[in-house]
């Protein structure tokens, strides 16, 4: 008998799905386990897959469309030929659902009337179904599936609004080199006129550099070359998510900022020595390090806001903020305070990788008790990072530099790291992140104490 197929919840933040290309065809075989789909959520893009063996019957969305969780997308059915009808009527239906009149406005205040009985042997009246509110779309349009009466898609506050990245912060940060497409004539000219190539942009065919954009871009061409157009960028379901929590935290939240600068001679030193063993470990993961052992030490950072109670955490669960290419995601380190700086940076690497691809399953990258968010890699010496509520704290770290500093009279190279430390003022007070920051200073100023 077929069936609809809903879209699925595949993200606990996902409030809305867009179809991003049909795997299985009209018609086609479908065995269990088969991909029938793709769909872009707010974390990554993902396989659907149906669980049962039968007949893609029906397309009922179109490639690029936004459909809430829990709405239809296609009809299954387990032989080819089967009756869809009333399938498609109930479809219709849901489309063609009214919108509910306006209640009409309350009357003055009165005296309240004496009680009247309900009326007796009514047949309950099914309440009115509330089309789907329309919402502003990006250029270019895209159509948006209509709710099923009955239906409306799950939230949840599971946030991840920070940015920065988990990569080893010492050195100069150098971008991979991207393949400019040129014709020869441009890269001839680009040459001459000493221009970078990379950017220039190109007005031949796939965005191909021609010599008369190396020219424009010099000068040396035509002096009224036309102004490049502006290129609208298509919103995808992450960074709208990003957007959307992040306005609700700045509006939301009350947050104060603890700035420290550590010596991290030491600390440098035992990354030295770890790699003369074989030990492959960024600064980032001997924070990682630092920081578990400080919220074991002072349990009431490792905490959260829920309205009525602050919940202390009993695990330390650290997120760690990895940039993707259409915003970011943050893997957690899960019992991170019992598990070794090595143990540590292989989780790292490997949920970072998957994180990328947009591998990592739902339970990766929710649930964490604190955030640490590194910009190191970009040589930034210090920022401020945003809140991943319902954690009570974040950790934005700067570069690993070499500095001068005047020791005993004498001038001497000296390491240091700045660290700011956004806190909910909800739950941590001045003192308790002062305290909190003075305990991450004690292990990574004497790394020994990791360790022992």
């Amino acid at each position: 008998m077929a069936e609809l197929f809903l879209m699925p919840q595949a993200s606990p933040t996902m409030t809305v799905g867009v179809v991003a290309k049909w795997v299985a065809a009209e018609g086609a075989t479908l065995a269990p386990q088969s991909v029938i789909a793709q769909v872009e959520t707010d974390k990554a893009t993902m396989d659907i897959e149906v669980f049962d063996a039968g007949v893609m019957l029906k397309h009922l969305v179109g490639e690029g469309q936004e459909v809430p969780p829990g709405q239809p997308i296609a009809i299954i059915g387990k032989a080819a030929g089967e009756d869809i009808s009333a399938l498609l009527a109930q479809v219709q239906a849901g489309r063609a659902a009214p919108a509910p009149a306006p209640a009409p406005p309350a009357p003055a205040p009165v005296a309240a009337p004496p009680p009247t009985a309900a009326p007796a042997a009514v047949a309950p009246v099914a309440p009115p179904e509330r089309a789907p509110t329309p919402q502003p779309s990006a250029p270019p349009p895209r159509a948006t599936a209509p709710l099923l009466p009955g239906r409306t898609p799950p939230l949840e506050w599971a946030g991840k609004p920070v940015d920065g990245s988990i990569m080893e912060p010492r050195g100069r940060y150098v971008a991979p080199a991207a393949r400019v497409l040129a014709s020869p004539l441009a890269r001839q000219r680009a040459a001459e006129l000493d221009v970078p190539l990379a950017r220039v942009r190109g007005s031949g065919p796939d965005g191909r550099v021609v010599a008369a954009d190396v020219e424009a871009w010099s000068g040396a061409g035509s002096a009224t070359a036309p102004v490049p157009a502006d290129t609208p960028r298509r919103v995808t379901q992450m960074r709208k998510t990003i957007a959307r929590r992040l306005t609700e935290v700045h509006q939301q939240v009350p947050v104060f900022y603890l700035t420290a600068t550590y010596d991290v001679t030491a600390f440098v030193a035992w990354k030295a020595r770890l790699a003369d063993r074989g030990v492959k470990v960024s600064y980032n993961d001997l924070l990682l390090k630092a920081v578990a052992a400080a919220l074991r030490e002072v349990p009431a950072c490792n905490a959260a806001w829920t309205g009525d109670t602050i919940v202390e955490r009993g695990a330390v669960d650290i997120g760690v903020a990895v940039a993707l290419p259409e915003g970011l995601v943050t893997p957690v380190i899960r019992n991170a305070d019992r598990k070794s700086v090595g143990d540590i940076a292989a989780e790292v690497r490997e949920l970072a990788g998957r994180a990328r691809e947009g591998r990592l399953a739902a339970e990766e990258y929710t649930g964490g008790s604190f955030t640490v968010s590194n910009l190191g890699m970009f040589e930034i010496d210090q920022f401020t990072a945003i809140l991943n509520p319902p954690e009570a704290a974040i950790l934005a770290v700067g570069r690993v530099a070499q500095v001068p500093e005047v020791v005993a009279g004498a001038v001497v190279p000296a390491w240091r790291m700045k660290v700011t430390m956004t806190c909910d003022h909800r739950v941590i007070d001045g003192a308790l992140g002062a305290r909190f920051l003075q305990a991450v200073r004690a292990y990574v100023e004497c790394p020994a104490l990791m360790v022992s």
